[in-house]
């Protein structure tokens, strides 16, 4: 048996990384482990929150496979065992290392973990964004923490749990959002790159690096992420060792097969990967399937629908759905397939009708009352006001292609 170590971040996207093809940031060390290794190039993750992301990746359950109906604190997953409680099964010790915050808060919104897991919480994490809403000056900008050695703290952590260990040990590291003394999404990748190698030359075991979600990174003017299933939250790093005999794997998967390519150094393909936003009871839940190079999404809230080539348009531009575009500064629509050159209208309309259908098989609709009750938690929760603007901001539903609901943005850019 050999130790088994998962290193993820949250946020993180494959472009943050350079053996991803990322311009941006040099990551040497995760590069080396890719070369080393195996990586995975459509890779995603089934919940865009990190308790919802947890519960996927460690139980090996879809959200819509799962019992539980909106995001709360709940008891112990008791679907199928966890990885963690698999690895304990099979003599492993089991730790976590990550932020404090991460155990007051994720941990109870996926409860996968074993009764007899070791927490590791640390001080390394920078509120930023929308998780710094009351550590700000007196201007607005964020007070960043002046702990400058994030990493000398997360790696005397390590040492202390590989000389303490008796046997064998799974260990997953979590890396904040942010770490402390940074500012923004992104601004650690160099940090976090420096961890990597610095675990590499300690730990004596299998290495595996992911991340739970991604981040729009201001895509489509989305700032953030949590509540869209567009690729850049949804598609995530996995590098794995070549357990496959191949240095890339193209095949689209979801992060509920981490289970298994960690206990069983194997994974089975689905004809179908899902990622969901929301539990079924909750309102604005978006949910995206893909099969091949289609991509599928439905809005809970409106009912409209969107599909995109992810081969001829990997940036989600057009949604093959809308039978016309409308130009807000003509004011004009016009017929997507005179404007818009796509040799592939009879694939896109069978991926369509098969992708739809696969949406109303596994769609969950719960008890209405309940669903109202949730609803106007949510509206305490984000203010009146907002909770309009979000629902009624300029869209139109259209009548789209083959059938569908699809949804024009009327707002100008």
């Amino acid at each position: 048996m050999k130790s088994k170590l998962l290193i993820s971040k949250d946020v993180l996207r494959q472009d943050y990384l350079s053996c991803y093809g990322g311009r941006i940031y040099k990551t040497p060390n995760i590069d080396m482990l890719a070369r080393k290794g195996t990586l995975f190039k459509n890779f995603y993750t089934a919940a865009v929150s990190s308790g919802m992301a947890y519960s996927a990746m460690f139980s090996g359950l879809n959200i819509h496979e799962m019992k539980r109906s909106y995001f709360r604190d709940v008891d112990q997953f008791d679907q199928c065992p966890t990885l963690f409680q698999l690895f304990e099964e099979m003599g492993y010790e089991t730790h976590v290392i990550w932020d404090k915050r991460w155990y007051k808060s994720s941990r109870k919104k996926a409860q996968v973990f074993s009764k007899n897991t070791n927490f590791h919480n640390l001080s390394i994490e920078q509120p930023v964004g929308p998780h710094c809403k009351y550590e700000r000056s007196e201007n607005g900008r964020i007070v960043a923490k002046q702990n400058t050695t994030p990493l000398g703290d997360i790696m005397e952590e390590v040492k202390t749990v590989l000389e303490s260990k008796t046997k064998q040990i799974f260990l997953w590291i979590h890396s904040p959002h942010v770490y402390s003394g940074r500012t923004g999404y992104g601004s650690d990748i160099d940090l976090f790159d420096t961890l990597v190698g610095e675990l590499m030359k300690i730990f004596i075991g299998d290495i595996y690096l992911t991340g739970d979600h991604g981040h729009m990174n201001g895509e489509k003017t989305i700032p953030c992420y949590g509540h869209h299933v567009y690729e850049g939250a949804i598609k995530i790093p996995l590098i794995t060792p070549n357990h496959f005999g191949k240095k890339t794997i193209e095949t689209p998967l979801s992060n509920i097969q981490l289970k298994n390519i960690i206990l069983e150094e194997n994974f089975n393909s689905k004809k179908f990967v899902y990622s969901d936003s929301r539990y079924y009871l909750q309102p604005d839940r978006k949910l995206a399937i893909r099969k091949g190079d289609f991509k599928y999404i439905y809005n809970k809230n409106d009912k409209s629908e969107e599909l995109y080539d992810l081969t001829y348009d990997p940036n989600e531009n057009v949604n093959l759905l809308l039978d016309k575009i409308i130009d807000t500064e003509r004011l004009s629509e016009y017929f997507l397939d005179e404007i818009f050159y796509y040799p592939r209208w009879e694939k896109a309309e069978k991926a369509y009708l098969e992708l739809k259908a696969e949406k109303d098989r596994i769609w969950k609709n719960g008890n209405r009352w309940v669903e109202l009750y949730i609803r106007a938690r949510e509206i305490k929760r984000r203010g009146l006001l907002k909770t309009i603007y979000t629902k009624f901001k300029p869209k139109k539903i259209l009548k789209g292609r083959w059938g569908a609901k699809a949804k024009a943005d009327l707002s100008k850019k």
